[in-house]
């Protein structure tokens, strides 16, 4: 509803200046969590100035806009007699780089579910040149007109693959015999494909299962009826750029100190806090994390990401999500 009227508002009265015209114009509308998704969005990309500097400056100009706007609806006065000024000020933005690849996708996936600048697995891309397979083949096929059932050209069922991508989701299930199950979502730069791991190769795999995670994979195409193409895993282990093996040796010689996660949300009503809890299940890792809410404190484990960090920030402020 808040984004039907923001379209209006360009409609009638012609395009949005820049980000400080679209605020004065449309803080009505929308709030602080939306602007933030927009900016993420990249829906400012096309004013002048990167998305770190729209982050930086919205929610103090927001305050400001609010109170002229506020003002101005109610046709107050000035100290001098002036009606207040609707035109919007203008901004001073902070000479601040903007983020990093990573977590500029990172951050534009947690409001669009997909990556729409590049994608995060380009800088990675030309370590795996050596595998067999990418999901770009799973759209090289022919379909029997009667039947609809798919004969790909460039493998076949049972066919042993190596492939190499970012791990998207993944989806634990457990089994008739008690046993644990996986089935991995993994993207390249052409689409993404689900990966099987059963029991015994989940017990040795479960450690790398990281959203956002880069990881090279082997295993067997499988292509079952009326369903999309998947690999039965074999092996899937982490991937570590070789200017990056010594420095994680060195660390890894290092004691290491226990982080802990925390979350304030003491001030998150009910409904968000719910959903709060349902995004952190999904970044299952092995850092505790502890939340406050509602007299009570929540435990969880979680795998710290650009992504999850996005969208805790989506749900809390700053000064209430803390790495100690």
């Amino acid at each position: 509803g808040a984004m039907k009227k923001v379209i209006e508002e360009r409609e009638a009265h012609g395009q949005f200046k820049d980000f400080s015209d679209f605020i004065l114009r449309c803080v009505r509308f929308v709030n602080k969590k939306m602007v933030e998704s927009l900016i993420f969005g990249g829906a400012f990309d096309s004013m002048g100035k990167h998305r770190a500097q729209y982050h930086a400056v919205y929610e103090e100009l927001m305050r400001r806009l609010a109170a002229i706007d506020k003002q101005k609806t109610s046709a107050q006065m000035s100290l001098f007699g002036d009606i207040i000024e609707e035109k919007a000020p203008e901004v001073k933005y902070p000479d601040i780089p903007e983020w990093s690849t990573a977590e500029l996708l990172s951050k534009e996936k947690s409001v669009l579910g997909v990556y729409v600048s590049g994608h995060p697995f380009g800088a990675y891309s030309a370590y795996f040149t050596d595998c067999s397979f990418h999901t770009g083949m799973l759209s090289d096929f022919e379909e029997d007109e009667e039947t609809g059932d798919r004969t790909y050209q460039q493998f076949k069922a049972g066919d042993a693959v190596t492939m190499g991508g970012i791990i998207a989701a993944v989806r634990k299930i457990n089994t008739k015999g008690g046993t644990i199950m996986a089935f991995v979502t993994v993207e390249d730069l052409y689409g993404s494909i689900e990966c099987v791991a059963f029991p015994r190769v989940y017990e040795k795999i479960k450690p790398y299962l990281r959203h956002d995670g880069v990881v090279r994979l082997s295993g067997k195409i499988d292509t079952p009826a009326e369903k999309l193409p998947c690999i039965i895993l074999d092996t899937l282990t982490e991937f570590v750029p070789p200017e990056k093996e010594e420095s994680t040796e060195t660390a890894q010689q290092q004691p290491v100190h226990e982080q802990v996660l925390w979350l304030d949300a003491r001030q998150l009503p009910e409904e968000d806090f719910s959903e709060l809890l349902e995004t952190i299940k999904a970044y299952e890792g092995d850092v505790r994390t502890k939340i406050l809410h509602g007299g009570k404190r929540y435990e969880f484990s979680v795998h710290l990401s650009r992504a999850l960090e996005a969208e805790l920030r989506s749900f809390l402020p700053a000064a209430c999500v803390k790495l100690v």
